[in-house]
């Protein structure tokens, strides 16, 4: 992606002579928060795009316990200030990040289950729309509810954001699960056998199926000790599928999450949300087919995390898909560019074979027929009436932007 010009702005004040710069050119409108967008919808083709990751700035307020923070905040940075307070924002795992496209999109990490998304934790947000004039949710209850999963470039730029935060638990238990060379059939009958497991497992655990080549890893984690109740039985219930494992850690939680904040530097990859599940039941039609892809391309992975728990309990928000309690992904890496379209190719027709029809708007896929009912589902005629209002003039648009109802404009 490519735009025509990069404003990167300091405040509202620069926000907002950005955005009567773009409506005196006559040019689309983009938001880079703070990381990145799989799709480069936040640097768009012939955009201006407005840079945030200046906003950067984060302030925990001890007597409302209470976080405040840019959008250009990264998760790493983010962890840096909550958790010597002992406080800590439930969100994603990877410390590139940024806070601001993370949570308009919904925002969901390895403590979801146990207490919601990182969107239901949104108290309070400041934008400036369409119009170049800053918006504050406290007067207009819609916004909040639009940004608790209905953001991501849609109707402004966001400039300032506030949190509810959780006490941090002063542990954090993980456990990796391996099973090595397998077929199609074998991973099939471990895949079945981790969602039977997972359907009810314990809202403090989190868990995740990643099929990598041959390979089958499976993760549990806990923000209670390992030798709970819930934690050893979950345990037990996968080493009777036949998996391996090293055992159990505990450590402290600063020092733990750091294992799961990735690599910092860029990295050619190309990467899909897989759909949402409610059971294997949903996957039992392609899980051969996916299975054999996997197991046939290296550099492709096909993984699927536990939502549920507290998610399912969430505030009312634009964010549709509560009632799912798996969500999967589809990834490819590679270290040659002669690599790349194979690996492509294998994302998109493994993405095809499942057929899911509802995707997280956080893993976008630039070839969604259906991306308005796939991301937002019954939300989207809501978000088509506040996109009326905050951004009447469609200045902030990509090519999976909100668009005003018809004839509106």
């Amino acid at each position: 992606m490519r735009p025509t010009y990069i404003a990167r702005c300091r405040d509202g004040v620069e926000v907002a002579k950005a955005i009567r710069f773009a409506r005196e050119e006559g040019l689309a409108v983009s938001v880079k928060s703070g990381g990145h967008c799989f799709i480069g919808s936040s640097m768009a083709n012939g955009s201006l795009a407005i840079d945030l990751g200046v906003l950067s700035q984060r302030a925990y307020l001890p007597d409302s316990r209470k976080l405040v923070a840019g959008p250009g905040v990264k998760l790493g940075s983010l962890y840096d200030t909550l958790l010597p307070q002992g406080r800590l924002l439930p969100a994603g795992s990877c410390s590139g990040v940024g806070l601001g496209g993370l949570t308009l999109g919904g925002g969901y990490g390895l403590f979801a289950r146990q207490w919601g998304l990182t969107c239901d934790h949104l108290t309070r947000v400041k934008m400036v729309g369409g119009r170049g004039r800053e918006i504050d949710s406290e007067q207009d209850e819609d916004l909040l509810w639009a940004c608790r999963g209905g953001g991501n470039g849609n109707f402004g730029a966001i400039i300032s954001m506030e949190f509810n935060t959780r006490a941090a638990p002063k542990t954090f238990a993980a456990q990796r699960f391996l099973a090595k060379g397998l077929n199609s059939a074998k991973v099939g009958k471990l895949m079945e056998g981790w969602f039977g497991i997972c359907e009810d497992l314990a809202e403090p655990l989190f868990s995740a199926f990643v099929l990598n080549g041959n390979q089958i890893s499976i993760l549990l984690t806990s923000s209670y000790p390992s030798s709970g109740k819930a934690f050893q039985a979950t345990t037990k219930a996968l080493l009777q599928l036949g998996l391996s494992t090293k055992g159990a850690s505990n450590s402290p939680t600063a020092k733990a999450l750091k294992r799961y904040y990735g690599r910092p530097d860029p990295l050619p990859f190309y990467n899909l949300s897989g759909g949402y599940y409610r059971s294997f039941d949903d996957l039992a039609s392609s899980c051969d087919f996916v299975s054999q892809k996997v197991l046939s391309t290296p550099g492709l992975i096909f993984q699927v995390n536990t939502l549920g728990g507290a998610i399912a309990r969430g505030p009312e928000s634009a964010y549709p898909h509560r009632s799912y309690p798996f969500l999967g992904e589809i990834q490819a890496y590679w270290q040659r560019d002669s690599q790349r379209e194979r690996l492509v190719a294998a994302v998109n027709a493994v993405q095809g074979e499942i057929g899911s029809a509802a995707h997280y708007r956080n893993y976008p896929d630039p070839t969604l027929k259906n991306w308005e009912t796939a991301y937002y589902g019954e939300s989207y005629p809501k978000l088509q009436e506040l996109k009326q209002r905050y951004d009447p003039d469609d200045l902030f648009r990509h090519s999976q932007s909100v668009r005003p109802s018809a004839g509106a404009r």
